[in-house]
């Protein structure tokens, strides 16, 4: 049995602390959505009346460009939300799509509850807009790389990251624990499945990266910074 909304909602950083009643109103005023893996999310258009919060699994944010492309904006895992970029910077969604990459539980507020929340709850409300700001900094910083940047470096930039985020060290390197398909790191640096398959081609031949468990390991970080000049 699945521990309950709750229980999940109070182990996410920014709703620590909160008063029973201030539990209470977030538990009256949402509902859990379970999405499975490859399962798309109804999000477009929704921005304007909606708020989630990641309370297990793995999300894709995507965006499509105007000439068809996809490009991955974000990873979100449990203990994040989204939603609230379009409450801060009023943008509309119209162009975005939300993607499990494994078997995700949601936790769903209508926007009018949301900002009786954030009303009723200053402190919370300043916890969420710093994590948007950061969110919102890191995404507008990978699409600047994206104009200036090099393949090359912008795959290598890309897997530090994710080596940062979501690496586990182990016996062999840096293990990012996640299964990115060749697509998926195409679409996170705007480029295409054949480039990217090759630029990880030629950082195997380096002995930079290896595959194991159907997972990316990075041998040596400080060897990919050190090559690519990002030190």
């Amino acid at each position: 049995m699945l521990p309950d909304k709750l229980w999940y909602l109070k182990k996410m950083d920014f709703f620590q602390g909160l008063s029973d009643a201030e539990y209470d109103m977030i538990d009256r005023d949402s509902r859990s959505i379970l999405l499975k893996k490859r399962e798309l999310l109804s999000y477009s258009g929704t921005s304007q009346h909606a708020v989630y919060f990641v309370k297990k699994g793995k999300l894709k944010l995507l965006k499509t460009s105007l000439d068809g492309h996809c490009l991955m904006l974000d990873i979100l895992t449990g203990g994040t939300l989204f939603g609230e970029l379009e409450v801060a910077h009023g943008s509309g969604d119209e162009d975005i799509s939300v993607e499990a990459m494994e078997d995700t539980l949601l936790c769903m507020m209508h926007r009018n509850n949301f900002d009786r929340l954030m009303e009723a709850v200053p402190a919370l409300s300043l916890r969420i807009t710093k994590l948007t700001g950061l969110r919102l900094r890191k995404i507008q910083n990978r699409l600047v790389e994206m104009l200036y940047c090099s393949v090359e470096k912008r795959l290598a930039k890309t897997l530090l990251a994710l080596a940062d985020e979501y690496g586990i060290t182990d016996s062999e390197g840096v293990r990012i624990c996640l299964k990115l398909t060749h697509n998926d790191l195409a679409a996170l640096i705007a480029s295409t499945r054949e480039t990217v398959s090759s630029q990880l081609t030629e950082f195997r031949k380096k002995g930079l990266i290896r595959y194991s468990d159907r997972q990316l390991v990075l041998v040596s970080k400080e060897h990919i910074l050190l090559i690519k000049g990002l030190v």
